[in-house]
């Protein structure tokens, strides 16, 4: 299986960065979009991913940098006869509200009749803590704190992945999350790589992982680790602080390599 982002920014960035969405290839060549934001389709066609080429969106949590994009890809494939519905994964709570909360308004009302979310995707909802296998690759939903207030918590589920028949890296997703130190030593036991969240600013929101709160880390853990999803232009220098860089837009990961093993 291969990984490559075709953005690595945060929610509010540039062209040059984009919003941070993924892209899984699997050996089958298939394609799975990993978070679909709202610049998705300008990101998308510069990395040279065409709406033919999703197979399948994962959606981690229902912030628009992660979402907005949803409604291009199903109206695109809705009214494209030579299209099939792509397959869409989501913790089965989220999947619910992402219709209700996030895509009802602008997709409900097609021509002369009512549609539901199962008319643009063809719905696979996974229960917390479950895993979903697709084309030979599992992926098992690991909850993390994003926002977190007195009345309600919004999680993000991250994405813990591995190949069902071959002996490659197990690579961790962290989508967005505050930073947790005890969750990331443990996972980290267990993976090959690390993609985690990296706010770079210059004060710290508290929604996200800060630069300087990954630096804490023990250097096992810093060494296995890339950082995305940062301001535009950060004056961190990770390799020095013991961390694998800065994802780059367009970079690839193949994780069938023994680099990562």
């Amino acid at each position: 299986m291969k990984l490559k982002f075709i953005g690595r920014g945060s929610a509010f960035t540039t062209p040059e960065y984009f919003q941070s969405n993924m892209i899984l290839i699997a050996r089958s060549g298939k394609m799975m979009l990993i978070d679909c934001g709202g610049d998705v389709r300008f990101s998308a066609k510069q990395s040279n991913v065409s709406i033919e080429n999703i197979h399948a969106v994962y959606i981690s949590h229902l912030h628009s940098d992660h979402i907005g994009g949803m409604e291009w890809i199903g109206f695109s494939t809705y009214f494209n006869p030579k299209l099939s519905k792509p397959l869409l994964f989501m913790e089965e709570n989220h999947m619910q509200n992402i219709w209700e909360h996030g895509l009802k308004a602008g997709m409900e009302i097609v021509t002369d009749k009512l549609v539901t979310l199962s008319d643009y995707f063809e719905c696979h909802p996974v229960k917390e803590g479950n895993s979903f296998e697709w084309e030979g690759i599992a992926c098992t939903l690991i909850k993390m704190p994003h926002v977190v207030s007195e009345i309600k918590t919004h999680y993000s589920y991250g994405l813990l992945l591995r190949e069902v028949d071959y002996s490659g890296a197990t690579v961790f997703i962290s989508t967005d999350t505050q930073f947790q130190y005890d969750e990331i030593i443990n996972i980290g036991k267990k993976t090959n790589i690390i993609f985690h969240d990296c706010e770079t600013s210059f004060f710290k929101t508290g929604v996200h992982a800060h630069y300087e709160d990954l630096c804490i880390l023990p250097p096992e853990i810093k060494q296995k680790m890339w950082l995305y999803h940062y301001q535009p232009d950060p004056i961190h220098k990770p390799e020095q602080d013991g961390f694998r860089g800065f994802v780059q837009r367009g970079q690839e990961f193949d994780f069938s390599n023994s680099t990562y093993i």
